[in-house]
């Protein structure tokens, strides 16, 4: 099986497109939002809401969205599976194989950039910025 592509933000804070920009895919669509809460249909089978929060506050910040919601989905029926015990192989697999598409094994976790929060500068560091801008090295 292929290796999945890695996302242009990735590649992005790697500083790829510096060394090759012709590796830029245009027109990549972006998440439009977090991942919010589990589907209504959750309500009806007992401990799949428990293990949707579980799976989302494991998953670290930035990095689940709207448009990753059926995957989410897919992973807490087929973990809720694994906890009955009634779980396939195959099953297991799946599981597995959502979870490394969200980061949550060692090896895909450190796949994973996400963007920290900019620092506030300090009035020094101001000052500091605005004499560089004015008057470069």
């Amino acid at each position: 099986m292929a290796r999945p592509r890695k996302p242009t933000a990735l590649l992005e804070l790697t500083g790829a497109f510096a060394k090759d920009p012709q590796r830029r895919r245009p027109d990549e669509p972006k998440p439009n939002g977090p991942l919010g809460q589990p589907p209504p249909a959750f309500d009806n089978e007992p401990g799949l809401t428990a293990i949707w929060h579980e799976l989302a506050a494991m998953v670290p910040a930035n990095v689940l969205a709207t448009s990753d919601h059926w995957l989410v989905e897919l992973a807490c029926r087929t973990m809720q599976k694994v906890r009955k015990d009634t779980a396939l192989a195959s099953e297991r697999n799946l599981l597995l194989s959502c979870l490394s598409r969200m980061g949550l094994t060692p090896s895909d976790r450190s796949k994973i950039a996400v963007p920290q929060e900019e620092r506030e500068l300090d009035e020094l560091g101001k000052l500091a910025a605005e004499c560089r801008a004015v008057k470069p090295n």
